[in-house]
């Protein structure tokens, strides 16, 4: 028998803001998010840059629970989805670290059920400040330069983004790129065009994954500058 999921945006646990928003799971109507006293992840976790619930014919790895104060990185329960036909099935299991503990348990639910409410989670954006959102529209389908990814989006000082990028177990590096918080939508359009084009015209700064590197990316610019920490 196929199982009904639930997804909603609430309060974190310990929110001391509006802003501090959670994704709730709840799996026949089981809250699965707050199960030992964990949280949900937050919707920048898991709708930016791709909604990760979404199933698909491959293996996918959604968050349904982690560490309230250190959030997916520290430990978490996490769900790898995938389609089967008319099923969406999910094998769940917990996460510390980089390794998984205990065994896994399969959940199945109905595909066209399941796809209606992801849907629904996809289209709430009431969790979103004028800076979600400029984000969200920065990193869905931005064409960044290859092996790059996108991570986040935060502000960087007074009419100024900074934008997260990592080149797996290489480099991280942040793109500081100017913002109008009255006009995220405008604003987005810009940073987009710049990581679009040459990474050397970057504002930037860089930091070696790999330790004892003291030479940028191949593709830095002459004003890259390397961060300090």
């Amino acid at each position: 028998m196929a199982s009904s999921l639930s997804l909603s945006i609430e309060p974190a646990l310990h929110a001391r803001s509006a802003e501090q928003a959670r994704v709730i799971v709840r799996v026949d109507g089981v809250d699965l998010s707050h199960a030992d006293g964990d949280d949900g992840p937050g919707p920048w976790h898991a709708l930016v840059p791709v909604n990760r619930f979404v199933a698909t014919d491959d293996f996918t790895t959604a968050t349904i629970a982690c560490c309230p104060s250190c959030g997916p990185s520290c430990c978490a329960i996490e769900a790898r989805v995938r389609r089967e036909g008319d099923v969406v099935r999910w094998d769940v299991g917990d996460r510390r670290g980089v390794r998984f503990v205990g065994e896994r348990r399969t959940i199945l639910f109905d595909a066209t059920a399941y796809d209606a409410e992801v849907a629904r989670l996809e289209a709430d954006r009431s969790w979103e400040t004028a800076v979600h959102r400029a984000g969200r529209l920065v990193l869905a389908g931005v064409v960044l330069p290859p092996g790059l990814e996108g991570l986040r989006v935060s502000l960087a000082g007074t009419g100024e983004l900074s934008v997260w990028l990592e080149e797996p177990d290489e480099y991280q590096i942040w793109v500081v790129a100017p913002w109008d918080a009255q006009r995220p939508d405008d604003s987005a359009a810009l940073v987009r065009a710049l990581l679009e084009g040459p990474a050397a015209d970057w504002n930037a700064s860089w930091h070696s994954i790999k330790g004892g590197r003291d030479d940028p990316p191949a593709y830095a610019g002459p004003s890259w500058r390397r961060a300090e920490f």
